[in-house]
């Protein structure tokens, strides 16, 4: 549909632009369905733990069901890690913070005695290392491989000037960045109003990072930050990345960022892969569900009770990074993951320290973006051509190949590469964009159609009709040269009859001869371009190319004129007069098209060629005969029909003659005394053609003694008669030159 590419090109381009534009700005009802997809990413591609590096030491019901409410006395954490550190783990860090003085140890409540009441209480039988639980707790640190979990207080914008007295202890020594001059990486990260960190004796004697586990919007954990910012020049690591730190001895982790935002931290030759904003987009592992109580996990967990009671075997701890945390419903520390919703958080450092060392932590480059938005745009524009110009199965068959193809992309690069990288703007806008054209191409197509059947649907058969509205494309409404066969017939002497007729009758008989008059033309794929009273105008091969348009005239017009010889006896019989009907002919190049005003216009052709066949139909009265067919129709149709060559004719308005044919009959179908007649007749045209009058009327006087009525041998005799009086000119070639149109 020609007229209506344009504009589905062009809201297909608007549409796909707005698509990516959306994608910049971003929509909060994507990114939740997005999550979704990714969730369903993540089930299909989850895998075993794969390091054998991590272990969990749990703080879980039983535990406090058998040790007592938490938080317990420090003297038992104590004991708890003395007994991990005999066992010889890597790393001990805690998913815990201890931002208080343990108020039950002796000295404790001995100051606060005194302190409240002013009562001096001294200490009997209880040795000195166990007056001070805390102390005895920093004691247990021997080794150094402690580190004491934080809490960052999260907030939108970076705190300019950080209370220094939160923790005086900060020590960045660890993180070393490498970025452009002038930019600081804290400008990218996740940033912090405050932090809550251990008490000074503990903080001293340990590491401190940070276990906060980021939640999305839904409240389920994707990625998680694996350094945050605490104003423009602190930096806290995240428990994860600490752990693998002090367990390969690294001194300093590397820090890479450019002004896109964080690329990657480097532990000598280890490279973690982050986000942006320094997060770690976790690649969960598999879970195994506790009947019970329903928990998930994905590590070797033992319970703190079966530490404490000597139980759990002296190498499950050894040389392992070993997370002490806590599964208690009660302690309120559960997450929700793509794979589950009861994770403990201890487990969400544990999977962070895995992946890191597995290699397989997923990847969400910082070009993923604009990965994602030329995507949107590319598949935008070339579905967009497709529907405009290609046919609707090659569109739909694209746009689910392409929402298939490119969830399949997403899939693959996150199984095989472990890069993040989500279809679903891709898709979306697929979709949207296939919607939105599909039904726009629809309704123009369908109001295509409906100007169709206005303009054709009375005039051609429903065959036609049916073509041209599926195939637009096959005319134009806007002007065309095309190969036609024009034909106008009209009933001879029809003012006599339209005076002698009251108008009802006059109506009444008009349309008892159009209509199967009409029926014949759409039969044989003609189009009825107007009707001028009793007048019919019809072309074959426009609006629907036809190579036949000569062959199927001729039939139609010789069936017109049989059916009428059936009706005449009827119409007769009812209307009082003979209905006889003379025809014209004529083939060749016109222009067709909308023809008209610019507010009222209608679908008809022009050119020379109709005005030569609109001059056939009334010089049928001259010659006597029905259905008169001009040179280039004779030439086209000769092979399927029988003629008489009439004359060689010059019409009025024109000055070289043409020759002019009577239809007789299909081929095969004429009686053999009528071909012996034009036979004759076209003898006695040449010769009269060569000045040999006696001889052209001793031929048509054979003519009219067994036809005495021939019209073509009544009109040339009249002729030569005249000519014998009157001779032609000597320049004369045998042309009639008719004075008048009819």
């Amino acid at each position: 549909m020609k007229r209506s590419i344009p504009w589905v090109t062009i809201v297909g381009l608007a549409l796909t632009l707005a698509c990516g534009g959306l994608y910049i700005s971003g929509l909060d009802f994507v990114k939740v369905l997005s999550a979704k997809v990714y969730d369903s990413f993540i089930s299909r591609i989850h895998e075993p733990p794969k390091s054998g590096k991590v272990v969990i030491v749990d703080l879980d019901d039983r535990s406090l069901q058998t040790l007592g409410q938490w938080p317990w006395s420090r003297y038992l954490v104590a004991r708890l890690t003395d007994r991990i550190e005999a066992c010889g783990p890597s790393v001990v860090a805690f998913d815990i913070v201890f931002p208080e003085r343990d108020r039950t140890a002796p000295a404790a409540i001995r100051d606060d005695l005194k302190r409240q009441l002013g009562f001096d209480v001294t200490l009997q039988g209880v040795p000195d290392a166990f007056a001070d639980y805390d102390q005895l707790f920093a004691g247990s640190f021997s080794n150094g491989n402690v580190i004491l979990g934080c809490a960052m207080d999260p907030c939108d914008d970076m705190v300019t000037e950080p209370d220094a007295t939160v923790d005086p202890f900060y020590d960045g020594s660890h993180l070393l960045t490498r970025g452009p001059s002038g930019l600081t990486v804290n400008t990218f990260l996740r940033q912090s109003r405050g932090v809550t960190v251990s008490i000074p004796l503990l903080r001293k004697a340990s590491q401190t990072a940070f276990f906060n586990a980021w939640v999305d919007p839904d409240n389920i954990v994707r990625s998680t930050p694996l350094i945050w910012a605490y104003g423009p020049n602190r930096i806290y690591p995240s428990l994860a990345l600490e752990a693998i730190r002090i367990d390969r001895g690294i001194d300093q982790c590397i820090v890479q960022y450019d002004s896109g935002g964080m690329i990657a931290l480097r532990l000598h030759d280890l490279v973690i892969p982050c986000t942006r904003n320094g997060s770690l987009v976790i690649n969960f592992r598999d879970v195994n569900t506790e009947a019970a109580s329903g928990f998930s996990s994905s590590f070797a967990r033992y319970s703190a009770a079966d530490i404490l009671a000597g139980k759990v075997a002296t190498n499950a701890l050894a040389g392992k990074i070993v997370f002490v945390g806590t599964s208690a419903v009660g302690l309120r520390d559960i997450k929700a993951t793509p794979l589950t919703g009861l994770f403990s958080g201890v487990e969400v450092h544990a999977t962070m320290v895995d992946d890191i060392l597995a290699g397989d932590a997923l990847n969400q480059p910082n070009y993923d973006e604009g990965i994602e938005f030329v995507g949107v745009l590319l598949s935008g524009a070339l579905l967009t051509l497709l529907i405009a110009r290609g046919r609707a199965w090659l569109s739909f068959v694209f746009s689910v190949a392409a929402v298939v193809g490119v969830m399949a992309l997403g899939l693959f690069l996150l199984r095989r590469f472990h890069l993040v990288v989500m279809p679903t703007w891709m898709v979306l806008s697929i979709i949207v964009i296939y919607i939105i054209l599909t039904t726009l191409r629809y309704w123009q197509e369908e109001l295509h159609k409906k100007r169709v059947r206005n303009m054709f649907g009375t005039m051609v058969s429903p065959t036609v009709l049916h073509y041209l509205e599926n195939n637009p494309g096959s005319f134009s409404l806007t002007g065309v040269k095309a190969d036609a066969t024009v034909f106008f017939s009209d009933v001879a002497g029809f003012t006599t009859i339209s005076e002698q007729l009251e108008p009802e009758k006059v109506s009444e008989l008009l349309n008892r001869y159009l209509t199967p008059m009409t029926d014949i033309v759409m039969a044989h794929g003609g189009y009825v371009d107007k009707y001028a009273g009793d007048s019919i105008m019809a072309v074959w091969g426009v609006p629907y190319a036809m190579k036949d348009h000569a062959v199927q005239a001729c039939m139609a017009a010789i069936e017109q004129q049989a059916r009428l010889a059936e009706i005449r006896p009827l119409l007769c019989k009812e209307f009082g007069h003979d209905i006889h009907v003379r025809m014209g002919l004529n083939s060749g190049t016109v222009t067709a098209g909308n023809m008209g005003s610019k507010n009222r216009f209608s679908y008809t052709v022009m050119g020379d060629v109709v005005n030569q066949a609109a001059r056939y139909e009334p010089a049928n009265k001259f010659y006597g005969t029905a259905i008169m067919i001009g040179e280039p129709t004779f030439r086209l149709a000769r092979d399927l029909i029988e003629t008489r060559l009439l004359d060689r004719m010059v019409v009025k308005g024109k000055t070289v003659p043409v020759q002019i044919y009577e239809l007789l009959g299909l081929k095969g179908r004429v009686e053999a005394s009528l071909i012996e007649t034009a036979c004759l007749y076209e003898e006695a045209l040449n010769l009269h053609w060569q000045c040999d009058w006696d001889g052209a009327l001793e031929r048509l006087a054979t003519i009219l003694a067994h036809r005495p009525d021939d019209g073509p041998a009544l009109h040339m005799q009249e002729r030569i008669i005249a000519y014998q009086v009157h001779p032609p000119p000597e320049n004369w070639t045998g042309e009639y030159v008719h004075a008048s149109k009819g």
